[in-house]
């Protein structure tokens, strides 16, 4: 019985130990966490805009102290390379990266980093009735002429990263919008991408992969003159 009550207790500190660290996530799924030296992980790097009424906005800056590995560097990309199974594999979610950067996102609505409200029966854009969106793309490389691999219209917060070089843009648009433009990111993800990796080339101490990335003011609209409205606090 002493022997049984022991190995009942090991599995009861093994599957503790999980659940702290992922829910029970082995990190046998990619993305997979750097846990230690030497073992093997993913760092991966994902398009990432918001576009309110056609127009892009200003880049998404990063928040507190990253603990998980996922984050922006103010650069339209996210940057995913998990430092716990709790945001590594299954865990690596929309949601881990929007809790990071401040932006509260629901299925009627967003909140922007500078406190802007964009809410379904509230907003409009240009006096149309909006809907918040996020459009994806499974290669970041080439959407600017293709169309969404997939539009999302609820269940944002569990949107998973699955692949590398993905593109996503955060919107809200006159409802039934499907021309959704891209991150101006995506073109430039791998060189972008590899000025963030362990030997970055030289061209990114030169400056060659900058891009230059307008302000919401300047950005023209793609669905015309469409001013985003708001009645919610910070607008």
């Amino acid at each position: 019985m002493a022997i049984v009550a022991v190995v009942a207790l090991g599995i009861g500190i093994v599957v503790f130990a999980r659940n702290q660290n992922g829910g029970g996530n082995s990190n046998d799924t990619k993305p997979r966490a750097q846990l230690a030296a030497g073992e093997p992980y993913d760092h991966w790097h994902a398009a990432f805009d918001v576009n309110v009424c056609g127009k892009q906005q200003a880049p998404v800056q990063d928040g507190a102290q990253d603990t998980l590995g996922i984050h922006t560097h103010g650069d339209d990309l996210i940057h995913i390379h998990p430092f716990a199974t709790r945001s590594s594999g299954k865990n690596a979610t929309m949601q881990r990266f929007f809790d990071q950067v401040g932006i509260t996102v629901t299925d009627d609505g967003f909140t922007t980093q500078d406190g802007k409200v964009y809410k379904e029966g509230e907003t409009t854009c240009g006096g149309k009735p909006g809907e918040v969106v996020v459009a994806y793309w499974k290669q970041a490389v080439g959407s600017a002429t293709a169309k969404p691999t997939k539009i999302y219209t609820s269940d944002f917060g569990k949107i998973r990263f699955t692949e590398n070089y993905a593109a996503y843009t955060l919107a809200f648009e006159p409802k039934g919008t499907k021309d959704i433009p891209p991150p101006s990111s995506s073109e430039q993800i791998k060189e972008l991408g590899a000025c963030d990796g362990e030997n970055p080339p030289a061209s990114c101490s030169s400056g060659a992969t900058s891009q230059t990335i307008p302000s919401s003011e300047t950005v023209p609209a793609t669905t015309g003159d469409s001013t985003a409205t708001t009645t919610g606090s910070g607008g």
